[in-house]
């Protein structure tokens, strides 16, 4: 269990106790678990489960793939009867897969009960498994398509992920899609689909309420959408002597984080401002679960003859989608900048050639560059050794249930 957990595990689970439920507990890092019923364990009062699956990874891998952002995982809500004190579950945390960019990872499920399937890498469009039944649709709205978002399987309450968005591979001018939300942990919606990029510039991640934001024009770089807006971006490109990044999306209690900014001269002189966070809390309740943060700053950079500055995105809070990067001239020229990465559930923000995409949050996909990135992978099931990013963020498994 990772870190998160030490923050909603427990009676009261961070407030909001208006309800039948007053105990949490979540898993959100890879890995199989076990959940041991405690012997307060009150059966008269369903468990509620929210299983997310895992985001899928950027559609490129240095020279290789479309630069598609990743697709959201899938959610699947259910209220569980019959367990009692003293027994057991199996919780299986999906990953996004191991350094690829064209397959999709493993389920996330809470025993028998429920399950959700891992959204496709940015360079993978094969239908999920079981698709499109389990989401009550007569079809699938996203068949034929890459970067596909997973879909919740045997809840009350089934959801697709949100579809990575669309880049274009090209080490002189390419750019990266940003990556697809999971859905809103109120499942009335599917997830969102990340931003479009444009030459030489990253398109911004997704949250759970709202998409990810288009690059509106060569060397311009969008702010990540929050749970209450979509981000900004300039409608006029950076030039030899500033670049401006787009504002993050705002939150529903905390700001979008501001665009970086840039600037340079010819006599040698050089600065740069980073992209802000988003702000925004989360609570993770036996009864309530609230995201409320903005988006990611959008990055910035540009160059004057041989003075060249820049700046990387900035990350979104929770729920909320990470800022994107671009490049400044064709090539490597000025380069090398990383999106930001989502908060949980939110997409990571794509970037122009020799960028790196944001890693998604909790069952958010990633971030995509337009050529050159290096999908992050580790090789040890203790992950004492991982390396990349535009990585898919792991499942995750919150439940709500009553002790006495």
């Amino acid at each position: 269990m990772s870190t998160l957990s030490g923050l909603v595990k427990g009676s009261g689970g961070g407030g909001y106790l208006d309800g039948p439920r007053n105990t949490t507990e979540m898993w959100n890092a890879k890995g199989t678990y076990t959940w041991n019923i405690p012997s307060n364990f009150d059966n008269s009062v369903s468990v509620k489960v929210y299983c997310w699956g895992a985001g899928g990874n950027s559609g490129t891998n240095q020279g290789s793939g479309n630069s598609w952002g990743g697709g959201g995982g899938g959610l699947s809500i259910k209220e569980v009867t019959g367990l009692s004190a003293g027994g057991t579950v199996t919780v299986t945390i999906g990953a996004a897969a191991n350094g690829t960019y064209n397959s999709r990872g493993g389920d996330t499920s809470f025993g028998s009960h429920c399950s959700a399937t891992a959204g496709n890498d940015g360079d993978n469009a094969s239908n999920p498994s079981g698709n499109p039944n389990t989401t009550g649709e007569n079809s699938n709205p996203q068949a034929g398509t890459s970067a596909q978002g997973g879909v919740g399987v045997g809840g009350d309450i089934t959801r697709r992920g949100g579809m990575g968005g669309y880049g274009s591979q090209n080490p002189g001018s390419g750019y990266g899609g940003g990556g697809g939300s999971a859905p809103s942990p109120q499942g009335y919606t599917d997830g969102f689909r990340g931003g479009r990029g444009d030459s030489y510039c990253g398109g911004s991640g997704a949250s759970i309420n709202f998409p990810g934001t288009r690059s509106y024009t060569s060397y311009t770089a969008a702010g990540g959408a929050g749970t209450a807006g979509t981000g900004s971006c300039s409608r006029w490109g950076a030039w030899s002597n500033a670049g401006r990044g787009g504002a993050g999306g705002a939150g529903l209690n905390g700001s979008g984080g501001r665009g970086a900014s840039s600037s340079t001269w010819s006599n040698g002189w050089t600065q740069a401002s980073a992209a802000g966070d988003g702000q925004g809390t989360a609570t993770w309740g036996p009864n309530h679960i609230f995201l409320g943060g903005g988006g990611g700053g959008g990055g910035a950079a540009n160059h004057q003859s041989s003075e060249r500055t820049g700046a990387n995105g900035g990350c979104g809070g929770p729920g909320a989608g990470g800022g994107s990067v671009h490049t400044y001239s064709s090539s490597a020229d000025n380069a090398y900048f990383c999106g930001g990465s989502g908060g949980v559930l939110g997409g990571g923000g794509g970037g122009g050639q020799y960028c790196t995409g944001g890693s998604g949050g909790n069952a958010g996909g990633a971030g995509a560059s337009g050529y050159g990135g290096q999908t992050g992978y580790d090789n040890t099931a203790n992950r004492d050794y991982q390396y990349g990013s535009q990585r898919g963020g792991d499942g995750l498994i919150f439940i709500q249930y009553k002790v006495t």
